[in-house]
């Protein structure tokens, strides 16, 4: 795949993602599997892993967490 926006090449990598929610709630996601370019370092996440991550962070706000850091291979 190529970079959508600079055209380079995407490889397989892993990002971190951060949310920041309402009444000052944040969590960082690392480990989340993404497409990096090699070029811009842009980063792509695929819509099954979003889901995943979306569930998790949902799932941390329901619970009451005000700022935490998941692991996406334990959380998913």
């Amino acid at each position: 795949m190529t970079c959508p926006l600079c055209k380079s090449t995407m490889i397989k990598g892993k990002a971190v993602l951060t949310f920041q929610m309402e009444h000052e709630q944040i969590l960082v996601i690392k480990d989340v599997p993404a497409l990096i370019c090699e070029q811009c370092g842009e980063e792509f996440v695929d819509l099954i892993t979003s889901k995943n991550v979306e569930t998790q962070v949902n799932k941390a706000v329901r619970d009451g967490i005000r700022m935490g850091f998941l692991s996406y291979n334990l959380a998913a």
